[in-house]
């Protein structure tokens, strides 16, 4: 008796569930995908440890395209590589999915995960801090720091770097704290262990994603490594603090600087709006959290993977380190903001390296109302998923998509393409923020290191050779690089 009142009672649950999902499986059944089962999904497919997850999510997902679904639980997931497509769901999908609210324990309501009308109001007040004019003035104090990374090369010259993306990292930190805030990089002792913290928060983040019963908040909150995460979260919180705590003294101090470029940048902004009463103290953590973490590691993977790339490629780095001689003539004196903005064929080289390997691989969007892409529906309440790794090498817009070519990024080449057919830094409204500010510092760091360095990595040939973590970033995990001074 007692069983099939269990049994009675799941069938009464499946079928409410369905019946509440009706408009997702009605529209989901015309869509191609992987087979599915009840309550786990898709899921099982992807079943894999960190080590080879991401090339198993690309390998299913390229067997898919361009359009394809599959089930994550109860959750629709749709993911095309189509241009077109991209254009309509990042223009029309301003919401995060779901999937964005594993980062709320660490960075919540912020430019990353908030809901659209939150996000609105942060980056209406964020948006002052990263004009042209505010980031021309961080000039010198990128250069600073680049030359203080050729000073770290030169004490370690010829020794193979097999951790070069720490290192570099530690510069981006200091670089996004002397830039972003009032804060003396030398004052935050902690910017270690902010690195360390956050290389762990995105571990487990992925750790949890890619095991299902973790995936139900019921077995996660039991689980040890929630426990870990929580500690974890509040140790970024009480950086976090320290940071604004500095901040609140400098804004307090007699002797600040009232000029309305240092009081726009980003920190000081924020600390403004606070008096107002525009923007919570809490909100400010979180953001700071969330800029100086993303800012920091997203530009540090970044010089990481040119770097390994270039050191593959000799010919190619040749040509830049030219380009280099020929803008900047005078190799003694640091570069000006103008000089930075000539190196034409070092920027195609950054974005030829984010198109084969995006630092962030993947977009999320929520559809909060139907999206129409012949032949096919997007129905309301999917997570739309744009995979930049197949946009951009999709051989039908990228000739050879795997060969590394800079002069795909030639102004006559560029206009050929869709405009979504390249967006390492998102599309639309809900952009990145950052990204003139990211790829300045990129550009600034390499150039600074490759007028004084050679680089070779070693025990490669190929970019392919290259092997990927996914830990909410791509990181290369077997880089090793040395670096040999070179002699004028």
């Amino acid at each position: 008796m007692l069983i099939s009142i269990f049994i009675l009672s799941v069938i009464i649950i499946i079928t409410s569930v369905l019946w509440k999902q009706r408009w997702l499986l009605y529209h989901a059944w015309k869509i191609p995908g992987p087979v599915s089962v009840p309550l786990v999904g898709s899921a099982f497919l992807l079943s894999a440890t960190k080590d080879n997850f991401f090339d198993l999510l690309c390998g299913k997902l390229d067997s898919w395209r361009p359009v394809t679904k599959f089930w994550v639980g109860p959750q629709l997931y749709i993911a095309t590589a189509r241009p077109t497509d991209v254009e309509k769901i990042l223009t029309n999908c301003l919401n995060k999915s779901p999937f964005y609210e594993n980062f709320n324990d660490i960075v919540k309501d912020t430019l990353l995960t908030s809901k659209v009308s939150i996000w609105k109001e942060h980056r209406k007040m964020i948006n002052p801090s990263f004009n042209s004019k505010i980031l021309n003035s961080y000039h010198d104090v990128l250069v600073n720091y680049s030359r203080e990374m050729v000073k770290y090369l030169g004490d370690t010259e010829g020794v193979e770097q097999t951790d070069f993306l720490r290192a570099i990292w530690e510069r981006t930190l200091d670089v996004a704290l002397a830039t972003l805030t009032n804060v003396k990089p030398h004052v935050l002792k902690e910017r270690q262990r902010m690195i360390t913290v956050t290389v762990k928060f995105e571990e487990i983040l992925i750790q949890r994603f890619h095991t299902f019963s973790f995936l139900i908040d019921f077995f996660w909150k039991l689980s040890d490594l929630h426990k870990e995460h929580e500690v974890n979260c509040q140790t970024a919180h009480d950086i976090g603090e320290n940071i604004i705590a500095e901040e609140y003294k400098s804004y307090e101090s007699e002797d600040r600087n009232d000029d309305a470029s240092e009081s726009n940048r980003f920190l000081p902004n924020l600390t403004k709006l606070n008096r107002t009463k525009q923007i919570t103290r809490e909100e400010i953590m979180d953001e700071t959290c969330l800029m100086l973490m993303a800012a920091s590691e997203t530009a540090a993977i970044t010089i990481n993977t040119v770097l390994t790339i270039l050191g593959i490629y000799p010919d190619i780095q040749e040509r830049v380190y030219q380009e280099l001689v020929s803008v900047l003539p005078n190799m003694e004196n640091s570069p000006t903001q103008k000089e930075i903005n000539r190196l034409n064929y070092l920027e195609r080289v950054v974005k030829e390296t984010l198109r084969l390997v995006p630092t962030i691989p993947y977009i999320l969007r929520y559809a909060e109302e139907d999206i129409k892409c012949d032949p096919y529906l997007f129905p309301a309440g999917s997570n739309l998923l744009v995979p930049l790794v197949l946009l951009h090498r999709d051989p039908d817009v990228w000739p050879e998509p795997e060969k590394f070519d800079p002069d795909r990024f030639l102004p006559d080449e560029v206009a050929k393409r869709h405009r979504c057919s390249y967006i390492p830094f998102s599309f639309g409204a809900r952009n990145c923020i950052g990204l003139r500010f990211g790829m300045t510092v990129v550009k600034v760091m390499v150039a600074t290191i490759l007028r004084d360095f050679k680089v070779q990595t070693v025990g490669m040939k190929s970019w392919k050779d290259i092997q990927w973590d996914y830990i909410v970033m791509l990181k290369a995990k077997n880089s090793r690089l040395r670096f040999e001074k070179r002699k004028f």
